[in-house]
């Protein structure tokens, strides 16, 4: 079993919470009680949008399929359900009919794709390559790159896999947005 977080959508959320937080604890200090309670409420509510965008998203491979938990939502796919992995935007898992974003598998900055050296792209699985060349989210140097080379080995292996997929809503992280973009909402009108 191999997990994938975001390093970048890690250090995004530390920092904007930080920076969030800081701002309540300001206004809380120099304003008076109401405003207070506004930025803290505000504060609250942007927290958690900001943990479930960018901290809570995990990518799971297992020997019989993936598991990808994006925001609000998780998804258990095995391997004879995926048609097609592409890169293009940031990992992205295509399935009969529908297809699945990977949120802790961005694609890469620009100066991360204008960086790369040849070597990266190369021992990569088969189906990476597009008209024999990588595009720069499949180098095995970024997120989308290492979690879809991954992907991909396991994938192109597979034998008559099941073609199941589960989707699962995660309760308590709709609870805890709903509850404090309520009282964010109560405390600014």
């Amino acid at each position: 079993m191999t997990t994938f977080t975001s390093r970048s959508g890690k250090i995004i959320a530390a920092v904007f919470i930080v920076v969030f937080g800081g701002a309540a604890a300001t206004t809380a200090a120099t304003s008076g009680f109401v405003d207070g309670l506004r930025a803290i409420g505000v504060t609250a509510f942007l927290a958690t949008a900001i943990y479930a965008t960018f901290w809570r998203p995990r990518l799971i491979i297992r020997e019989t399929g993936v598991n990808v938990r994006n925001g609000v939502a998780s998804h258990e796919i095995e391997w004879g359900a995926i048609t097609r992995i592409d890169t293009k935007w940031g990992l992205t898992l295509f399935l009969d009919k529908r297809r699945i974003n990977v949120w802790a598998a961005p694609a890469p900055s620009r100066y991360a794709a204008m960086t790369a050296s040849r070597d990266q792209g190369q021992h990569l699985p088969e189906s990476t390559y597009l008209a024999g060349t990588v595009r720069p989210g499949d180098l095995v140097t970024t997120d989308s790159g290492g979690a879809a080379a991954l992907i991909r080995r396991h994938w192109e292996r597979r034998g008559d896999d099941r073609a199941l997929v589960e989707t699962r809503i995660s309760v308590p992280m709709v609870v805890a947005l709903s509850v404090t973009a309520a009282a964010a909402a109560a405390l600014v009108f």
